[in-house]
């Protein structure tokens, strides 16, 4: 449906064919970071069928991720938020990180000690907090991380994401890293959910209560690509790195008209990828705790 209705609106707009692109574009591997292998280390972390299944949806952005982090030395410590243990261990045995630890939801002050087995029969322990990452203050000493991943998780937040910024702020180091993956709200793919009358989100549905009370939540709140750019700058760092990619690189001729019409309108093709990766070192202080473009 959205494909003819692609070809009419063309024709009549301009005269011009659609042209679908071609379905038989090479799959690109996932990037190899920091050296070759890790991603055959991360799957091999994927032992029970259900993490397999994640780690294979979310391939190219789980090695994306860690090609983006900066490698860390003995001496310095990494903090995972919302870690499923699913890249963890690469933290420490692929980039270097002297200390590795978790963050999850649930009640302040308890800590959940993980032991986890790869199929070669490694195995990686793992402390995770437990705490409320907008509301809790995060029980760690100020400056006391050089880098902290926030990954696919500030999508979910519901009441005050300024928070969550303003305690990794607190936690890195001058001149730390934070590292931030989130949903695109204006990718191709929400663009096409628009204008074929669908909802544009990732996860707008809402979940039973035996799901929910387990922390998982849906989807509250998806950014643009200069929102988070905001976000971020705005949070006390500088951008360093901001940009979009598939959550598992595939073709898409299915979204090959959305492109077209946003050529054919002169309209930003750019930042139009399923996922947002940004990362920002910490330049200074928050800036602003309650930035109007995001609380009223």
């Amino acid at each position: 449906m959205a494909l003819r209705y692609a070809r009419f609106l063309n024709t009549v707009v301009d005269g011009t064919e659609y042209r679908e692109p071609a379905d038989d574009a090479p799959i690109v591997a996932p990037p190899e970071p920091n050296g070759a292998g890790v991603w055959e280390y991360v799957r091999g972390w994927a032992v029970a069928e259900e993490a397999q299944q994640y780690v294979e949806t979310h391939q190219t952005r789980l090695a994306k991720t860690l090609a983006i982090t900066p490698p860390g030395g003995a001496s310095d410590r990494v903090l995972e938020l919302g870690c499923y243990l699913k890249i963890t261990p690469a933290l420490k045995n692929r980039l270097g990180y002297g200390e590795v630890r978790g963050c999850y939801y649930g009640k302040l002050g308890r800590v959940d000690e993980r032991l986890v087995l790869s199929e070669n029969g490694e195995t990686f322990a793992c402390s995770i907090d437990l705490f409320d990452a907008e509301r809790d203050p995060f029980p760690y000493p100020d400056g006391h991380y050089a880098t902290v991943l926030c990954c696919e998780l500030i999508e979910h937040l519901s009441a005050d994401p300024m928070h969550l910024m303003s305690e990794i702020n607190r936690i890195l180091k001058p001149g730390g890293y934070l590292v931030l993956t989130t949903p695109n709200a204006v990718a191709l793919s929400a663009i096409a959910g628009i204008l074929n009358g669908l909802h544009p989100g990732f996860f707008p549905a809402y979940l039973r209560s035996s799901r929910a009370s387990q922390g998982d939540q849906r989807h509250h709140r998806e950014y643009t690509p200069r929102e988070i750019e905001q976000l971020v700058e705005t949070s006390g760092f500088e951008v360093t790195r901001l940009e979009t990619g598939e959550f598992r690189d595939r073709p898409h001729p299915e979204f090959g008209w959305v492109r077209h019409l946003l050529r054919r309108y002169w309209l930003d093709t750019e930042l139009r990828g399923e996922g947002i990766y940004a990362v920002g070192r910490k330049a200074g202080a928050v800036r602003e705790r309650y930035p109007a473009w995001l609380y009223s």
